[in-house]
């Protein structure tokens, strides 16, 4: 049996119509016990003042039962992986992801075969963190299965479930896991000792798991307020060394992500831009670790090329050539790297300064008396790169102008 160890004031989103109906469903009439309960993040930020983020629930009933109780409540049900016991329950437009109770039967650090039960400390017992363990109903009653989530929470320390080598060794995910999680929530204490043993212990079976899922942790880690002061905790432990360049300077991406979150501009791209050390040639190193999306390379790229032809082109010029928000980073970059300020004003014009198109195209070229073909865009080709000169200030009239000048060099 659970105990309450601590009761809340029920916030807005325990209230919510959609949570009722979830709870309605799979809560039997007269039950003593819980039988679905809020677990790990939205538990955990509640208790912290923070957005409870995703909606996650832990439920004693088997993954079939769960669907035929919450459609017969009219609540559509997604099966989204049910053979390790999830569904995901969509009320009033609202996902709630439902995992039945589970207890591991055969682990390989990669992933885990699972069997289901109705022990909510059993469940706990295979949770990564002491703080992820931590549940709720909708009345605001907090239950502690391992009976140390509560108090790890109030001094923040960031500590495995049981012994922590074991739990390293059933996932080895959870060596980045750690990291991510006491970058965010472990500010100010010192970092578990044994879990920075079973981290150095585990650390070079990263390599054994899928890129895809480095990638989830590695993106996040990035992003924290100070991820210089996590790449270093990691490094030290022997954990993933060989992601930054050699000459790569810790101080230089503390200072980028101080400025992006100055000018609200938070950018994944720009701080791989500084792990690289603005190195065009350590992008394909990343690939070790990193399954890069189009958009996050192509990103990754354009403010390392702006970086190289900055010093040669106006500001204006280079938001025409390269966009504002690629603009931007490359300007923050520099100063991170180079210990120095940005001007705001800078960054300003950087974010807002809206490029105009060229007021003449290729039919106004030809409609002067040029016919189609590569003297078209050779003449347009001179004519922007004028423009461009003038700092976008000519007119159309002034660029018609400039075609006829132009005619006269055919």
């Amino acid at each position: 049996m659970l105990n309450i160890e601590r009761t809340i004031p029920p916030t807005a989103w325990m209230k919510d119509r959609a949570v009722q109906v979830v709870f309605h469903a799979l809560t039997d009439t007269g039950a003593v016990d819980p039988q679905v309960l809020f677990v790990g993040g939205c538990v955990r930020n509640t208790l912290l003042g923070l957005p409870p983020g995703d909606m996650d629930l832990a439920t004693v009933h088997k993954p079939e039962s769960v669907i035929r109780r919450l459609e017969a409540q009219g609540v559509r049900v997604i099966p989204t992986g049910i053979d390790h016991g999830t569904v995901t329950a969509v009320v009033d437009g609202k996902p709630f992801e439902i995992t039945t109770l589970r207890r591991d039967v055969e682990t390989d650090g990669r992933r885990a075969v699972v069997a289901f039960t109705d022990d909510w400390r059993e469940d706990a017992a295979r949770r990564d963190f002491t703080i992820n363990t931590l549940l709720a109903d909708a009345d605001g009653h907090i239950y502690d299965p391992t009976g140390k989530g509560l108090a790890d929470l109030e001094t923040r320390r960031i500590v495995f479930v049981g012994e922590a080598d074991q739990r390293v060794a059933e996932d080895h995910l959870r060596i980045l896991r750690f990291f991510r999680f006491y970058a965010l929530y472990g500010a100010g204490t010192a970092p578990d000792a044994d879990a920075l043993a079973a981290c150095r212990m585990g650390a070079d079976k990263i390599g054994t798991l899928s890129r895809e899922r480095i990638t989830q942790e590695m993106v996040r880690i990035l992003m924290v307020d100070h991820p210089a002061d996590i790449l270093g905790l990691m490094f030290e432990n022997g954990v993933m060394r060989d992601f930054v360049h050699p000459d790569y300077q810790a101080s230089a991406l503390n200072a980028l992500a101080k400025l992006q979150n100055i000018y609200v501009a938070p950018d994944l791209a720009a701080r791989m831009v500084v792990a690289a050390h603005a190195r065009m040639d350590w992008v394909d190193q990343f690939d070790k670790y990193i399954v890069f999306s189009n958009a996050l390379r192509g990103d990754l790229i354009l403010v390392l090329k702006i970086l190289a032809v900055a010093d040669s082109m106006k500001v204006h010029e280079l938001i025409y050539r390269f966009g504002n928000r690629a603009a931007v980073q490359a300007h923050l970059v520099h100063h991170a790297m180079a210990g120095t300020e940005p001007n705001a004003a800078d960054v300003d014009v950087l974010k807002n300064w809206r490029a105009p198109a060229l007021p003449i195209t290729g039919d106004d070229v030809m409609k002067a008396g040029v016919e189609r073909g590569p003297d078209v865009g050779r003449i347009l080709k001179t004519i922007e790169e004028w423009w461009i000169a003038e700092d976008f200030l000519p007119p159309e009239s002034a660029c018609r102008a400039r075609v006829k000048e132009e005619l006269q060099n055919l």
